[in-house]
């Protein structure tokens, strides 16, 4: 048989299967397939056993593997310097690593999972459909199951995938915060998780599109309830002054503007805050 025919040949199972599982990727994979197995657990078998808090570090330990990898492979080494830790907190993989690390040292929330498990879901069948299914059934010999499966994955990631990120990123804002307020007092956390997750909320809002959708559609509904006749003032008055103190620490562009224009406009610059902070009452609703 002449050399040009050799890529025709197939190569054997064993060594597809070597090439996948010691490749970083699936380190990666198995981090999310850890979640997905341990949320499930959590939620339907042991949450209300003993057991739960176990299953329920274990889908975060997933989660710390599988954002640790990502991190490295796209930020390399870590280094002792600005310009990399910068760069590193900026990535929004840091932030949900970070907040991930809080909730495996905190009691089971169920709240605190549903976004991770979430992401681990599709993350995995992204995963099986294009690495697994073809090492186990190459497209030299199409097999039935990969030919059926292939598809089912695809279309379900296609239909459903943006509005499971969507749906995670209104139970972050509208539901997340209000249950660790809630734990405080109930002493399932400590006052120090609602500050850290505000902090999250924070870079949420300045990254992503659907955080500040969900945002928008939060004011929008809290405005209109207490714009109804019967509401006091007062309450109305303490209202306004915590949205625009929520928009305000919120904007980080505006406060990146503010600094840099601080050391350059001197006295300038100081008379100009008041404007600018006026100019974030009333956020962008996307």
């Amino acid at each position: 048989m002449p050399p040009a025919a050799a890529p025709g040949v197939e190569v054997p199972l064993t060594q597809r299967l070597s090439k996948l599982v010691l490749s970083a990727q699936f380190v990666w994979f198995l981090g999310h397939f850890t979640t997905v197995v341990q949320a499930l657990i959590y939620v339907f078998v042991t949450r209300s056993s003993p057991s739960g808090a176990s299953s329920f570090a274990k889908a975060f330990y997933g989660t710390l593997l599988s954002y640790g990898i990502i991190l490295y492979k796209a930020h390399g080494t870590p280094q002792i310097s600005r310009a990399y830790a910068q760069r590193v907190l900026m990535d929004e993989n840091t932030q949900y690593l970070m907040l991930a690390f809080v909730w495996v040292n905190s009691k089971p929330l169920l709240v605190t999972l549903i976004p991770f498990l979430t992401f681990s879901i599709f993350h995995s069948l992204n995963y099986i459909r294009a690495e697994i299914l073809p090492t186990l059934f190459p497209p030299t010999h199409p097999n039935p199951i990969s030919q059926r499966l292939s598809p089912l994955i695809l279309s379900f990631v296609q239909k459903y995938q943006s509005q499971a990120l969507r749906a995670v990123a209104y139970l972050e804002v509208w539901i997340t915060m209000p249950a660790l307020v809630i734990s405080i007092f109930l002493r399932w956390t400590s006052f120090l998780s609602p500050l850290l997750y505000a902090n999250f909320l924070r870079f949420r809002y300045y990254v992503s599109p659907m955080t500040k959708e969900a945002f928008g559609a939060l004011r929008k509904r809290v405005d209109g309830v207490l714009e109804r006749e019967g509401v006091p003032p007062a309450v109305k008055g303490l209202y306004g002054k915590a949205r625009d103190w929520l928009i305000a620490y919120g904007d980080v562009e505006a406060q990146a503007r503010a600094r840099e224009a601080g050391p350059a406009g001197g006295a300038g610059a100081a008379g100009a805050g008041p404007t600018a902070t006026g100019g974030t009452a009333h956020p962008r609703n996307e």
